[in-house]
C-alpha cells in the first residue's frame, strides 16, 4: 500500500484502504490472527508431549501395530494379529540365523507376499527402518532426533535383548564404502558364467601355531541376478594358475602387449643404466608375449594383471571354480 502497488484490502466484511487508520486495524487483525495460531500451535505441542509422557505413540503406527478406533483409547497403539508374527520372524532370521536384509526382502516378496495396511509390499529400505525401530520392544523417540526417549504403553513384540543382536548383524553386513574397499585384481574383468552377475572378492586370514599369518583371497559371484547362484568359490592362486593354463590356447591382442612390454624394457635399461653403469642389449622381438603375460599374471600389480585380461580377444567367466575363456 506504501508504494501505491495496493490499492485496498477486501475482506468478507470490511475493506482496508491506503490510509493510516485503516492500515493500523489491519495491522492489528492480522497480528490477533498470528496469535490466535502460535496458541493452538502451544496447544497441540502440549497435548503431544501429554501424549508421549503416557507412552502414546501420537502418529501412526509402524507396520506389525494398528490403531484403536474408539476415541476414548485414541493415540493407543495395538498388536496387529495379522502381521505382528511376521515381523517377529523377521528380526529372528536375522538376530538369530544370520540372514542378509536382501535374502529377507526376497522371502517376504516371493514366498509370504507380505504387505502393509495399505496394501503395498515392503521395499529393502522400509525393511531396514523397521529392523533399526526401537518401537518394535517398547521404547521410541519423539520428536525424531530430539534425544528425548519415553516407554511405551504398547505391548512389545520383541525383547530388548534381540533387538540390540539385531543391530550388530546388521552392523557386520554393512559394506564399507567404494572409496574405503580393498582392491582386487580380477574383480572388474571376469563375470559368472552360470547368471552373468559380476564377480567379487574376499580375504581371509589364517594364523599358524608358529605365528605366522597367510593371506588368502577367495572369489565369487555376487548373486545381483540370482541370488541362489552356485557358482562357487576360487582361490586366487588356483585362479592365477588356471589362467596361466589357458594363455597358450587363447588368443592375445598383440598391438597393446607388445606396447607394454616396450615400455617395461625401456623402463629396464633406464634402471639398469642408473645403478650399474651399462646396459644390456635386450630386443623386444626376442620376448615371447605368452610367457610375459604369464609373468605379469603372478607378479603383476592390480592394474597390470586387469590390463592384460582387457587384452584378451575373449570374455573370462567364472562357472563352479572353473575359469574359461568365451
Amino acid at each position: 500500500m506504501d508504494a501505491k502497488k495496493l490499492v485496498h484490502i477486501q475482506t468478507y466484511g470490511q475493506t482496508f484502504s491506503n490510509s493510516p487508520n485503516e492500515k493500523f486495524l489491519l495491522m492489528i487483525l492480522c497480528s490477533q490472527a498470528k496469535l490466535e495460531n502460535d496458541n493452538k500451535s502451544q496447544n497441540v505441542r502440549r497435548g503431544l508431549r501429554a501424549r508421549v509422557e503416557m507412552g502414546l505413540w501420537p502418529c501412526r503406527p509402524p507396520t506389525g501395530y494398528t490403531k484403536f478406533k474408539r476415541m476414548d483409547q485414541k493415540c493407543e497403539s495395538v498388536i496387529d494379529p495379522e502381521r505382528a508374527p511376521i515381523i517377529k520372524q523377521i528380526f529372528e532370521k536375522i538376530g538369530y540365523d544370520g540372514w542378509s536384509g536382501r535374502k529377507l526382502h526376497i522371502w517376504l516378496r516371493d514366498e509370504l507376499d507380505f504387505k502393509t495396511e495399505n496394501g503395498k509390499h515392503l521395499s529393502l529400505g522400509n525393511l531396514y527402518r523397521i529392523l533399526e525401530n526401537h518401537f518394535y520392544y517398547g521404547r521410541f523417540e519423539y520428536p525424531k532426533n530430539s534425544g528425548k526417549w519415553y516407554d511405551g504403553a504398547h505391548e512389545p513384540i520383541i525383547t530388548k535383548e534381540l533387538f540390540i543382536i539385531v543391530q550388530e548383524q546388521i552392523k557386520s553386513q554393512i559394506l564399507e564404502p567404494r572409496s574405503q574397499q580393498k582392491e582386487f585384481a580380477f574383480t572388474k574383468v571376469m563375470t559368472c558364467g552360470l547368471c552373468g552377475s559380476g564377480i567379487t572378492a574376499d580375504e581371509k586370514f589364517k594364523k599358524q601355531k608358529n605365528g605366522n599369518v597367510h593371506r588368502y583371497v577367495y572369489y565369487k559371484c555376487t548373486r545381483t541376478k540370482d541370488p541362489n547362484c552356485d557358482c562357487g568359490f576360487i582361490n586366487e592362486n588356483d585362479l592365477i594358475s588356471q589362467l596361466q593354463n589357458l594363455i597358450d590356447d587363447i588368443d592375445i591382442k598383440v598391438v597393446p602387449m607388445r606396447d607394454k612390454i616396450t615400455s617395461e624394457v625401456k623402463r629396464y635399461k633406464q634402471f639398469q643404466h642408473m645403478l650399474l653403469g651399462k646396459e644390456e642389449k635386450i630386443a623386444v622381438s626376442n620376448i615371447d608375449i605368452r610367457n610375459y603375460a604369464k609373468f605379469i599374471l603372478q607378479e603383476g600389480d592390480i592394474e597390470e594383471k586387469r590390463e592384460f585380461l582387457r587384452c584378451l580377444k575373449s570374455a573370462v567367466v567364472l562357472n563352479k571354480k572353473e575359469v574359461s575363456l568365451v
